[in-house]
């Protein structure tokens, strides 16, 4: 046996190349093994949340879910993700979002909390003025508030208010109101005790007196009172005088002063005309029904532009026509009361509702405008016979009592004849007008001013042309004037 020597260079090489099959046979078999498990791990689902895995969520919003992705290897398999949304958006709590996917008999899943929570605070209302004047602490009534909320609804009777006094003349009231969440929500209202109160002065008697030349004038006087004083009739100045042997317009004022300073005045317009003795030729207009916004302004205009002086006997009013009324006080005419209703039924149905349809209307007057009302008329005039289908005898019974309670009711003896049809013709209304008018008479004329008389306001400057040219003068009823009457027949 030989032996062949192995050179060292020979070696070395040798070994070089061993290892250089090692390491290949080593790296082989480490990426058959990768390979391997990568195959193993890829066979098994893969879930991801897409965004946050707690989500808070204000209660009553829409909840809107960011999904998942999920994966098999390469394979994307997010629609075949079972998802479980309990989620109720519209009850305050916690809530899940469960997606899972069944694979090989194995269940893989993911979960998502929504926390749907109220951290919305209550809206709060205050009614009327953020502050307000009273003149004494005890006057002054709250004027309302309301809470509500998103979540809990209507919270108006859990508002908690307190008071509390700043200065001497200023109060602070707070308003709070709280969710069952805990959101809170508060107002303040500034409340000032300072008296600026005027006092009221009330005049007795008419607020326009007529009086014949020569005739005799008493004033009746006035009557004042205070928020705070209480009455101040006593404390009434009054200056201005009346020459009833001069024509003229006359003016009595009355003025009154709190104890504060708060300063009020009235007026009394004392009207002094002449009948002319050799001409006793007297007109007095009278309109019933009214007032009504598209003939009442026009007749108002017409009696202006003439400077006559009528009488409107007023139905029940909406707030809208106050301003008419107003003007017809302003303008000199007489107001008189033809009923808070016409409604015959219930007018005529006993003597007490009919007292309480007259009072109503004149305690609304007085409320309004200050203008006490003593004339009036009743709704088809006294010699009405459709009375007597609700109450038999009551037109002799009410005749009586009016007077006994302090009014004065007038009928007329000239009719216009604008109430026989809804819209009578012009001419007709001017001739039955001015042919029924009698010299040496008051004639006291029965006309309308509701809204579809729309002739009448137009029939009505021809009348006083033609009335002036046969020597006419108008005037308005008043309490002076001697009353027209019917013959009563239901009674």
């Amino acid at each position: 046996m030989s032996i062949v020597e192995v050179r060292p260079e020979k070696r070395k090489k040798n070994i070089i190349i061993s290892l250089a099959i090692a390491v290949a046979v080593i790296v082989a078999v480490g990426i058959t093994v990768a390979a391997f498990l990568g195959a193993f791990k890829s066979d098994k689902p893969s879930l991801s949340l897409i965004g946050k895995s707690r989500v808070e969520l204000e209660v009553l919003t829409e909840y809107e879910d960011a999904g998942i992705k999920a994966t098999i290897g390469k394979e994307d398999i997010t629609d075949k993700v079972s998802c479980k949304n309990d989620v109720d958006t519209k009850k305050v709590g916690e809530y899940e979002v469960i997606y899972s996917y069944e694979h090989k008999g194995e269940v893989y899943s993911q979960k998502r909390t929504v926390k749907v929570v109220d951290k919305t605070a209550p809206k709060l209302t205050l009614n009327g003025k953020s502050e307000i004047t009273v003149s004494l602490l005890k006057f002054y009534k709250e004027p309302g508030f309301k809470a509500t909320d998103t979540y809990d609804g209507d919270l108006t009777k859990s508002v908690k208010t307190t008071q509390t006094k700043i200065n001497k003349e200023t109060y602070e009231i707070t308003y709070t109101v709280a969710d069952k969440s805990g959101n809170e929500t508060v107002k303040t209202r500034t409340l000032i005790v300072r008296d600026k109160v005027k006092p009221v002065i009330s005049l007795n008697g008419q607020e326009y007196v007529y009086i014949e030349l020569g005739g005799k004038y008493t004033d009746k006087g006035a009557r004042a009172s205070d928020d705070v004083d209480g009455d101040i009739t006593q404390k009434i100045s009054k200056s201005g005088s009346v020459d009833t042997n001069a024509e003229g317009t006359y003016y009595i004022k009355y003025s009154a002063t709190d104890k504060n300073g708060n300063k009020a005045t009235a007026t009394r317009k004392v009207i002094v005309f002449n009948y002319n003795p050799s001409n006793k030729n007297r007109v007095f207009l009278t309109f019933d029904d009214g007032p009504s916004s598209n003939v009442t302004p026009k007749v108002l205009d017409v009696l202006k532009e003439n400077d006559i002086k009528a009488t409107f006997f007023i139905c029940n009013y909406a707030d809208d026509k106050k301003p008419l009324i107003q003007r017809m006080i302003n303008e000199g005419h007489t107001i008189g009361i033809h009923g808070y209703s016409h409604d015959y039924a219930k007018i005529y149905k006993s003597d007490d509702a009919f007292m309480k349809n007259i009072y109503r209307l004149r305690d609304k007057l007085k409320a309004d405008f200050g203008y006490e009302a003593t004339l009036i008329r009743f709704p088809g005039g006294s010699s009405n016979s459709i009375s007597k289908n609700y109450n038999n005898g009551i037109m002799g019974r009410l005749v009586k009592r009016v007077e006994a309670e302090g009014f004065i009711y007038h009928d007329w003896n000239v009719s216009s004849n604008d109430a026989t049809g809804t819209t009578v013709k012009t001419k007709i209304i001017i001739n039955a007008t001015i042919n029924t008018l009698v010299k040496k008479r008051n004639n006291v004329v029965l006309m309308h001013d509701s809204s579809s008389k729309t002739t009448t306001a137009a029939a009505l400057p021809e009348i006083i042309v033609r009335a002036k040219q046969k020597g006419y003068i108008f005037l308005p009823l008043t309490p002076d004037v001697p009353p027209c009457h019917h013959s009563v027949t239901n009674k």
